[in-house]
């Protein structure tokens, strides 16, 4: 199984009141959450996750790198909703919580969940996208609730971090659907090998 740390960046901004995802599209995401950090932190041991909230005063690292599903599940709960998401910003505090994990043995890779417009310029995302490449770091976009008017600059920004097939880019419309099930049949949970429990999980559900 990879070894690897993880950072979650959560957005937070008042578009997440939105109940086009049920219950709302926070409490779509907080379920992803769940599922993503447990799914990572069973895959092996010794990988660990953290995670940030990208709206509100300001960019807010929740919880620091941490193999503690538990400490990681009761701090990320409960994140308030409210402003503007700043993307840019999170994925660069993302970036910095990677480099000073504590096993540099482990990959370095950021899941962003964008679900309200982006406003930062798409020149904006590639050179960050090209930085993080550069310091070998794979990127994971949820691309949810606002997905139509997102997709050019994330594919932009997809384009620029990826190396070898590393990152990935989901986007879910807005229906009947759960998000969190959804990701279970997606390469991010699928992960590079095929992520063994998830895809029994995920075979369990579509069965």
């Amino acid at each position: 199984m990879v070894l690897e740390a993880c950072v979650l960046c959560i957005d937070n901004s008042d578009f997440m009141r939105n109940g086009d995802f049920a219950p709302s599209r926070m409490e779509a995401q907080q379920d992803a959450v769940n599922l993503l950090s447990g799914t990572k932190c069973q895959s092996n041991p010794e990988n660990s996750v953290g995670v940030l909230s990208m709206a509100g005063a300001g960019v807010t690292l929740h919880v620091a790198l941490t193999g503690d599903v538990g400490k990681i599940l009761s701090l990320s709960h409960g994140i308030a909703i409210g402003g503007e998401v700043n993307i840019t910003a999170g994925i660069q505090v993302a970036q910095l919580a990677l480099k000073h994990r504590q096993n540099k043995n482990q990959r370095q890779r950021i899941i962003v969940f964008v679900g309200s417009p982006i406003a930062d310029a798409e020149a904006a995302l590639v050179k960050l996208g090209k930085k993080l490449k550069k310091n070998s770091v794979a990127m994971d976009i949820i691309n949810f609730g606002e997905e139509a008017e997102n997709t050019p600059k994330l594919e932009a920004l997809l384009n620029a971090v990826n190396s070898d097939d590393n990152s990935h880019l989901v986007t879910v419309p807005s229906g009947p659907h759960v998000l969190s099930d959804i990701l279970l049949s997606s390469p991010i949970v699928q992960g590079e090998d095929g992520g063994g429990e998830a895809a029994m999980a995920g075979g369990a559900g579509g069965g």
